[in-house]
C-alpha cells in the first residue's frame, strides 16, 4: 500500500500572459517508481520515471504526458468529443520528497498541425 499524505497544492499556470493560481487540497502518494498527486474531482498528476502525466477532469478534460525534450500525444475531452493534441516539453523540473515539493514544466501544444500556444505549469505541494 503506498504511503499517503494530505497536502495543499498551489497550482500555477499561464499561456503567454499573467499567471493564474488555484489553491487545492489533495493526497500525495509515494510509489516505488515515483509520485502521484490526487486532487479529488479535479486532477491526478503522476511523476514516474522522469515523465509527468496529467489527467484533469471537468467540462474540458485533459490527458497529457510531458517528457523533457520530446513530443508526447494526449487528448482534450469536450462535451462534443475528444481531440488529439501533442505537447513538446522544453523544461521539466521536479524536487519532490515524502512531504511534497515543487514540480514545474514548460511546453508548446499543437492540435492538428496548428500551434495552440506556449504554456507553463508550476505546482507547490506541501503536507498539511
Amino acid at each position: 500500500m503506498p504511503d499517503k499524505r494530505r497536502v495543499t497544492v498551489v497550482f500555477r499556470s499561464r499561456q503567454d500572459g499573467p499567471w493564474a493560481e488555484e489553491r487545492l487540497s489533495g493526497e500525495w502518494y509515494r510509489l516505488a517508481a515515483g509520485w502521484v498527486l490526487r486532487v479529488p474531482d479535479t486532477m491526478t498528476v503522476s511523476v514516474l520515471k522522469g515523465d509527468v502525466r496529467v489527467v484533469r477532469q471537468g467540462e474540458l478534460g485533459v490527458e497529457q504526458t510531458f517528457r523533457l525534450g520530446a513530443a508526447a500525444q494526449g487528448a482534450i475531452h469536450t462535451p462534443q468529443g475528444s481531440l488529439p493534441v501533442e505537447a513538446f516539453t522544453h523544461e521539466l523540473q521536479a524536487e519532490l520528497t515524502d512531504a511534497g515539493g515543487t514540480l514545474a514544466w514548460r511546453y508548446d501544444m499543437r492540435m492538428e498541425d496548428q500551434d495552440m500556444g506556449h504554456f507553463e505549469i508550476g505546482l507547490d505541494i506541501r503536507e498539511e
